[in-house]
């Protein structure tokens, strides 16, 4: 009888949806973290906040107020196409993106490098970052009193960073970017002292690519971006040195 009734257990599990990290629940007390952040960027008063993301949903068909701003966490798996369609429609967002892959390619906005872990509703463990077109003027910053928010929101231990390869001084990646965010090292890019990139001579000829590619600095940027670097290295451990090639 036991064994009847784990087998019709298991025919009715395969029925049940499968959550992915599309379905990520975010926990109230790191979106109201999220929330009070964007208020410091710009006024959220008056102002109508959209979440039009959850399961089943289709996020083109939500109303979008005059005026308003969507702070909201996406399904990744369609997180490109988000960021294009609201740049498109002209609507003001601050999102939550996947870490490592959050650049859209030519897209105008900025990217907050938190790199937070944080445990959303359903149990997924994500490395979050944001996207937003609210920050005109750069491209790349960091956010350390964000990221500690999170984790403070969370009550989460801050998992290692993955190796940080050693680029030239005029190239950052969102991986470095997060790494100095996890360190509280400030550290921002004006949109108009980087260009995007998806790899470089050096890995090609060992035939490998910039992971979730990179950004080349102009001359004043890579100055700024060596400086923080040797302010990194500085926080590291030996074992932690010895990682970077």
């Amino acid at each position: 009888m036991a064994s009847l009734f784990q087998d019709y257990d298991e025919f009715v599990e395969k029925f049940k949806p499968k959550k992915t990290t599309d379905d990520c629940y975010t926990p109230k007390a790191v979106y109201d973290v999220v929330l009070e952040y964007v208020n410091g960027i710009t006024s959220l008063d008056g102002r109508h906040i959209v979440r039009p993301f959850w399961p089943g949903a289709d996020f083109t068909e939500c109303d979008y107020p005059d005026g308003c701003i969507v702070i909201d966490n996406p399904p990744f798996s369609i997180y490109s196409k988000i960021v294009r369609w609201f740049l498109a429609h002209d609507i003001d967002f601050f999102i939550f993106a996947p870490g490592l892959t959050q650049r859209v390619a030519g897209a105008d906005v900025c990217y907050v490098a938190t790199m937070a872990d944080v445990t959303y509703d359903n149990g997924a463990l994500v490395r979050t970052s944001f996207t937003t077109n609210i920050i005109k003027d750069y491209r790349l910053m960091t956010a350390p009193k964000l990221a500690e928010d999170i984790r403070k929101a969370s009550k989460k231990p801050t998992r290692g960073q993955p190796i940080i390869y050693e680029y030239p001084d005029n190239l950052i990646t969102l991986a470095l970017l997060g790494k100095l965010n996890q360190r509280g090292i400030d550290f921002s890019v004006r949109k108009d002292e980087c260009a995007e990139v998806t790899n470089i001579d050096a890995l090609r000829r060992v035939k490998k690519s910039l992971f979730g590619g990179g950004f080349l600095l102009s001359e004043r940027a890579a100055a700024e971006r060596a400086a923080a670097r040797e302010r990194l290295k500085l926080t590291l451990t030996r074992d932690e040195l010895a990682m970077i090639p």
